[in-house]
């Protein structure tokens, strides 16, 4: 999915301010703990887990940009 980039960054302040502001918090989030973000939409719901596979997979660049690598359809 692509995503603008203000949802993104929108998405992420709301992650950011309910803690989840590290690589290791972000990585050891469970669909449980977005609950703990007010407001948060459906959309916002898959920018957070498509985000914390890019920090998984060293992909943050790719991610923000919305850019996937020719022959990288992961």
């Amino acid at each position: 999915m692509k995503y603008n980039y203000t949802q993104i960054t929108k998405t992420l302040e709301k992650l950011f301010e309910a803690g989840f502001n590290t690589d290791k918090k972000i990585l050891a989030l469970k669909l449980e703990d977005l609950t703990m973000i007010p407001n948060l939409q459906a959309n916002e719901t898959m920018i957070i887990i498509e985000f914390k596979k890019a920090i998984k997979d060293k992909k943050i660049i790719e991610f923000l940009s919305c850019y996937k690598e020719k022959g990288n359809d992961k």
